[in-house]
């Protein structure tokens, strides 16, 4: 039976309640009230849901553009070009998504993507890009293209000796414009069967098209001529990937097949032949072929100290090439070639295994060991040899491209103390090459040393010193293709001495306040070739300082130098005296700018750059100096950028851009047509101009996105 004054008074119920042992319910303070995330933007947290998109639109004006100042934008005219871009995202509670990029869509160069899907089931991406490349606009040629691969001169061309005398030139230049498009379009899919496996397959089409510059000869006499381009290249891949906690691996079949839509040039003789025969000439482009390969590559985490983890890779391929042989010579009744085409077989095989662990807390080890095979199964071929169309020159073969390369790569750090860590690297590189080539073994190897210093929590530099040597097997000079010198090698096949030191520093001795400094040192030394190059030599040194003073503003100024020198040696006979050149190249540029966002509405952006360069070239004949003129490029590029945001959903942008870029080089300033009497030029310029650029779009903004809050 209960008591009335238990049951009616709660302090007594407690009383009685803890004397009898039972246990009593505390009361739950009140919850704090939820935080209103109604007006939150949530682009990239996991819980995102709903869409955002936005679009900007307007136009950009340029002022002294052309090919030089376009090259890579393909805005190469003056006048007013479309400046749009459109992004956006979307996601759903039942797991599908998407999310796009669209930028430059009113250039050349435009790009973007479309990415959809389902989380973990599928995913399909469609992307474009567009890679403008603008190389002159300063050329003029006397060439007529009736159809693709022909050049032909107009009617009545009376030839010469030398370019002076062509009498027809004048009047029968016409403008050409080199350069070309590269237009990439790609399909991707993914495909999740569960947690561990993933298919996948790529789609990419590739198409360039344009003129390029490539030159002709008929022994002493030369022309410069617009190449066709008319590539296309399919590729695709497939393959399948596996995951676990432990280990993961991907299996994948690849193929590419280019093909060239033109398969020789075919141009006139403007000069009176040296040989009657040689009224024509012809010059093969790149030929059609195809690359198959399968691949296989994965990692495995291994149960031994720490963090160590075994990176295996592996592939076979298959490279083809049959195009068919253009015949010997252009003169009428030429005997065909005893075979149609190479039917070029290279098999391509890679095995790459590597290591990473830390046996102790303070010690980090990693290495690499790496074989590339080129099998070269192409049946030698025998072939005549006709210089300049008309002169029989003997008999050629293929040359072979078989090689066996491994290469091992390992380093270690150590952590010495807290703030000093020591570490070593090396590398080597052994390669066999298949018989018929004129190195039979190369040999490269590099090591090095360096140290980290962290001595305060805002100051750290790291100091790195190494060598490395090349050495070779004889030259078997009976390899040299017609005419080439048998004392002047390659510099990639020649034996080589190198030293290099680096350092890399950092100070911060403000919060706001970042500086950083670095610089690279090296010399090479080519000490058994007789003839070209000797030595190099490569000066860097680049800082960086960064100040943020507040939240919405950061100022940055960039500068840096460098200096590259050469040394060359050549001889015009036996028993003539050795002349020398001397180049050397001196490089300098400073920048500066920074971000502002004055107020909660406008925000303004400026960025300058300055850059120069000068190179000198001087042969040394006899210990008498004749300097070549110098070369020389200026750069000034100055880009001021503002942003008003009109309203949550709506801001207006205006970008402005100066950009002066003046070259002098000697090789081709003042260069024409008929400015040398044996070459007919294109009249290619250097890079000259001076550019201005004004951009005004308006950027809007759409979006439906759910709180968190109300997703759960």
């Amino acid at each position: 039976m209960k008591s009335r004054a238990a049951h009616g008074n709660p302090g007594i119920a407690a009383a009685v309640a803890t004397l009898l042992g039972i246990p009593i319910a505390k009361a739950e303070p009140p919850a704090p009230p939820l935080p209103d995330t109604s007006s939150w933007k949530c682009e990239q947290c996991p819980f995102f849901q709903g869409y955002t998109s936005d679009v900007e639109a307007g136009v950009l004006s340029a002022d002294g553009a052309n090919a030089s100042s376009g090259r890579y934008t393909g805005i190469d005219r003056d006048g007013v070009y479309a400046d749009v871009a459109a992004h956006g995202q979307w996601r759903y509670s039942s797991g599908s998504y998407g999310d796009y990029s669209l930028d430059s869509l009113g250039l050349p160069s435009r790009e973007g993507y479309i990415d959809a899907g389902q989380e973990g089931r599928y995913e399909v991406k469609v992307s474009y890009d567009g890679q403008p490349t603008r190389l002159y606009d300063t050329t003029a040629s006397p060439y007529l293209s009736p159809a693709p691969g022909q050049l032909t001169l107009p009617g009545g061309w009376v030839a010469s000796n030398s370019t002076a005398t062509f009498r027809q030139l004048g009047s029968s230049l016409l403008p050409v414009e080199l350069g070309f498009d590269r237009r990439s379009v790609s399909l991707s899919g993914k495909y999740f069967l569960n947690t561990s496996w993933t298919f996948y397959a790529n789609l990419e089409h590739q198409e360039k098209e344009g003129s390029g510059l490539i030159g002709g000869a008929f022994l002493t006499e030369a022309v410069q001529l617009p190449q066709p381009i008319d590539y296309q290249t399919n590729s695709l891949e497939v393959g399948a990937a596996w995951t676990s906690s432990i280990a993961s691996a991907r299996l994948s079949y690849g193929g590419s097949w280019f093909e060239d839509g033109t398969d020789s040039l075919t141009w006139a003789n403007p000069f009176t032949p040296v040989l009657p025969a040689g009224t024509t000439g012809r010059l093969a482009l790149p030929p059609s072929n195809n690359l198959q390969q399968v691949a296989a590559s994965g990692e495995v985490r291994l149960p031994v100290f720490t963090a160590t983890t075994l990176t295996y890779n592996f592939s076979y391929g298959w490279l083809g090439q049959n195009t068919p042989f253009l015949p010997a010579s252009t003169l009428p009744g030429t005997a065909p070639l005893p075979v149609g085409s190479l039917d070029g077989d290279l098999r391509l095989t890679h095995y790459s295994l590597a290591l990473s662990s830390r046996p102790w807390d303070r010690l980090y080890v990693r290495g690499r060991a790496t074989y590339d095979g080129r099998d070269d199964q192409t049946t030698p071929l025998t072939l005549p040899q006709i210089l300049t169309d008309a002169l029989p020159n003997g008999t050629a073969m293929t040359p072979r491209y078989g090689e066996d390369r491994t290469r091992l790569e390992g380093t270690v750090d150590y952590r010495l103390f807290g703030w000093v860590r020591l570490g070593v690297g090396g590398e080597l590189q052994s390669i066999h090459f298949s018989p018929g080539q004129v190195l039979t073994w190369m040999q490269d190897a590099r090591s090095w040393g360096q140290v980290t210093l962290n001595p305060l929590p805002v100051l750290g530099f790291t100091i790195k010193a190494g060598n490395a040597t090349r050495q070779t097997s004889s030259y078997n000079t009976a390899e040299l293709a017609l005419g080439e010198n048998p004392l002047l090698r390659a510099f990639d096949y020649a034996p080589l001495d190198t030293n290099f030191y680096s350092f890399i520093g950092t100070w911060s001795p403000l919060a706001t306040l970042t500086w950083a400094l670095e610089g690279t040192w090296s010399d090479d030394a080519y000490r058994l070739t007789q003839l070209g190059l000797q030595e190099s030599r490569d000066r860097k040194i680049d800082s960086t300082v960064t100040f943020t003073p507040v939240d919405k503003a950061s100022v940055y100024v960039e500068g840096g130098y460098q200096r590259l020198s050469a040394l060359q040696a050549g001889s015009i006979g036996v028993g003539a005296p050795q002349w020398y050149v001397q180049d050397s190249q001196n490089f300098w540029n400073v920048s500066a700018g920074g971000h502002w966002a004055i107020r909660e509405r406008w925000d303004v952006g400026l960025d300058y750059v300055h850059s120069l360069s000068r190179g000198n070239d001087t042969t040394v004949v006899s210990d008498l100096p004749e300097p070549f003129p110098e070369n020389r490029y200026h750069l000034d590029s100055f880009s001021l950028t503002g942003g008003y945001r009109v309203n949550d959903r709506l801001k207006v942008h205006l970008r402005y851009q100066h950009e002066r870029y003046d070259t002098s080089d000697w090789a081709l300033g003042g260069v024409g047509p008929e400015t040398v009497p044996t070459l007919l030029a294109l009249g290619a310029q250097p890079y000259r101009y001076t550019v201005n650029l004004i951009s005004l779009t308006a950027q809007y903004w759409f979006d439906e996105v759910r709180s968190p809050t109300a997703q759960k």
